[in-house]
């Protein structure tokens, strides 16, 4: 495939990763299969994690597992820290303090309620590593919790102003939430500020033959081969070049609109559903996924030969 309508920004070859990523899904690790936005280079990466519940053990050990050692600089801002922080209980201000040994910075805070000193405090590590010229990531894992304590107008305006600072600042931000406790207006009110949602609690395993019937359609196989071609895809684009491929001419508006309904109403949902792909709704955005659907593997599963 070749021209301009097929490679419409002149990024087919190079995928970018999302600037800020928005994880619909439960409490605990995030699995690495599912979801790859967490996935890092620790020698070349700063990594900011925020953490309503969770132990600094917890987190260290966590990411330890993620990724085989810490981050280069890795930092921590916490609530479950608070009380045992001398200087927090005595000042009843955040504390911030370095571990001996370590490029570990921890923060202790105390009330999950008060998001512009949350804003304030992940500033302060997103100033302080502007200029390393390593990546940084900041991940909040549960963001739930602040939601339920702010209240959503808050949690937006925080929100975006997070993934504002990081876009400035050229870093990522990864925040989960979880779709079980939040209802379906407050994550859609969220989900404009994100470059891609991901749900990863859709995400099931296929066999050979489960997967052969999810492929045996021809316009999954397309959207897929658009998607290892370049990723994200803007629906609408994606469905005129379904339309003109379907037609081998240039779709009228009808033809068009034919493809799209088919593609956000049938296929797309389908591929998201077992977690090939990535959805957004809002933004009308297709996006692969990674995790276990590597390139190669999609690519062995879509011979050409099978459109012939």
């Amino acid at each position: 495939m070749g021209g301009a309508n097929d490679d419409e920004s002149g990024r087919c070859s190079e995928r970018l990763p999302p600037t800020a990523t928005l994880l619909l899904g439960g409490d605990g690790p995030v699995d690495s299969d599912v979801d790859a936005s967490l996935d890092v280079d620790p020698e070349t990466t700063n990594v900011l994690v925020v953490s309503v519940a969770r132990s600094m053990r917890e987190v260290v050990e966590e990411w330890r597992r993620r990724t085989g050692s810490l981050p280069a600089a890795f930092g921590l801002v916490t609530y479950a820290e608070f009380d045992r922080s001398v200087s927090a209980a005595a000042t009843g201000r955040p504390s911030r303090q370095s571990l001996p040994g370590r490029n570990l910075t921890i923060t202790s805070m105390s009330d999950s309620g008060d998001l512009r000193r949350l804003g304030t405090a992940v500033t302060l590590y997103l100033d302080d590593w502007a200029d390393t010229d390593r990546e940084t990531l900041v991940f909040v894992d549960a963001f739930d919790p602040f939601v339920d304590a702010a209240g959503v107008e808050s949690a937006f305006q925080f929100l975006h102003l997070l993934t504002q600072t990081a876009d400035q600042l050229d870093g990522r931000v990864v925040v989960r939430l979880d779709p079980s406790t939040t209802d379906d207006r407050t994550v859609d009110t969220f989900r404009p500020l994100f470059d891609e949602v991901v749900d990863v609690t859709t995400s099931t395993a296929l066999d050979a033959d489960e997967l052969h019937t999810l492929l045996g359609n021809s316009r999954r196989r397309f959207v897929l081969r658009a998607l290892l071609e370049s990723s994200p895809l803007e629906l609408d684009r994606l469905a005129a070049r379904l339309a003109r491929r379907e037609n081998d001419a240039e779709p009228t508006a009808a033809e068009r609109d034919r493809a799209y309904t088919a593609l956000a109403s049938v296929h797309v949902p389908r591929l998201a559903e077992v977690g090939i792909v990535s959805f957004d709704r809002t933004a009308k955005r297709v996006r692969l996924t990674g995790g276990d659907w590597s390139t190669d593997r999609l690519e062995r599963y879509l011979s050409p030969s099978d459109d012939d």
